[in-house]
C-alpha cells in the first residue's frame, strides 16, 4: 500500500525526484520513530531508549529505502 501512495505522489511532481525520494523517507522515518517510541517507552513495553534501538532499531534503516529508490529510478529515467 505504500508503494502505491508513493507512485501516486512521485507522479504530481515535475522535477528533483531524488531529493523528494530522500525527504519523503525521512519523514516517514521520523513518523515511525516516533509512534514506537511513545508505544515502547511510554505504553505498555516499558523499554529504554536503548533497549528499543537494539531491539528494532536496525529495521529503520528499512523505512526510507522504496522512497528513495523510487527518486532515483525516475531522476536516471529523466537523463
Amino acid at each position: 500500500m505504500c508503494s502505491v501512495f508513493l507512485i501516486l505522489y512521485l507522479r504530481s511532481i515535475e522535477a528533483d525526484f531524488l531529493r523528494e525520494g530522500i525527504l519523503l523517507g525521512l519523514i516517514w522515518l521520523a513518523i515511525s520513530l516516533l509512534i514506537d517510541l511513545l508505544l515502547f517507552m511510554e505504553g505498555p513495553m516499558k523499554m529504554s531508549f536503548t533497549d528499543c534501538m537494539m531491539d528494532i532499531g536496525l529495521t529503520y534503516l528499512i523505512v526510507p529505502t522504496p522512497s528513495v529508490g523510487f527518486g532515483y529510478l525516475l531522476e536516471k529515467q529523466r537523463i
